[in-house]
């Protein structure tokens, strides 16, 4: 069993590794590996194509205390062709899977070990804005426990409550909850804060 994988042997020898970023999109339509380079690579047993720089991915940031944070990967330079895409993002994207991986290469763009997954997610939204030469595509993505406490098609709200359990009280007061402060004894009086 070697101590060091594929790139720390790499490393230790004295060769130059790159990094590429790669990109996942599972949608309806046929699932796309992209990077932000040109021509193909292989990585992960699968081809991934490159755009040419033309693509960016925001800032990936950790689930931390119960909040969602959106990772937005955008495309610009795209022609009017997207137009179709955006009009039925509801069934090629919405729900989907997408990642974001990092792969390690050596000079000759042989892979170094396996992908690193950085994210996976859930796409949601696919909106795009034109100006008189170029369009710019967004993709929007939250992570897969984004949505967990809620239940399947449904709300956390007292209408969706009373639809499923009748008379059920438990989210009566929901909306009048949040950032609020409300002891679970009805007897303790309320604190301002």
């Amino acid at each position: 069993m070697a101590i060091f994988d594929a790139a720390g042997a790499a490393a230790l020898r004295g060769a130059t590794i790159t990094a590429e970023i790669l990109a996942f999109f599972d949608f309806a339509s046929a699932a796309q590996r992209i990077h932000a380079g040109f021509g193909t690579l292989r990585a992960g047993g699968y081809d991934w194509q490159g755009i040419g720089g033309l693509g960016a991915v925001s800032d990936i940031e950790s689930a931390v205390g119960g909040i969602a944070p959106v990772v937005t990967f955008t495309l610009e330079g795209v022609g009017p062709e997207v137009a179709n895409d955006v009009v039925n993002a509801k069934t090629e994207v919405k729900g989907r899977d997408c990642a974001v991986y990092l792969q390690l290469y050596d000079p000759m763009l042989t892979p170094l070990g396996g992908l690193y997954t950085l994210y996976r997610g859930v796409m949601d939204r696919l909106i795009h804005t034109a100006d008189a030469n170029t369009w710019t595509v967004q993709l929007t993505a939250e992570t897969k426990f984004s949505r967990r406490g809620l239940p399947p098609f449904g709300n956390l709200t007292n209408a969706d409550q009373q639809r499923r359990y009748p008379g059920d009280n438990g989210l009566f007061d929901i909306a009048e909850m949040i950032n609020r402060r409300r002891p679970w004894n009805p007897e303790i009086p309320e604190e301002d804060t």
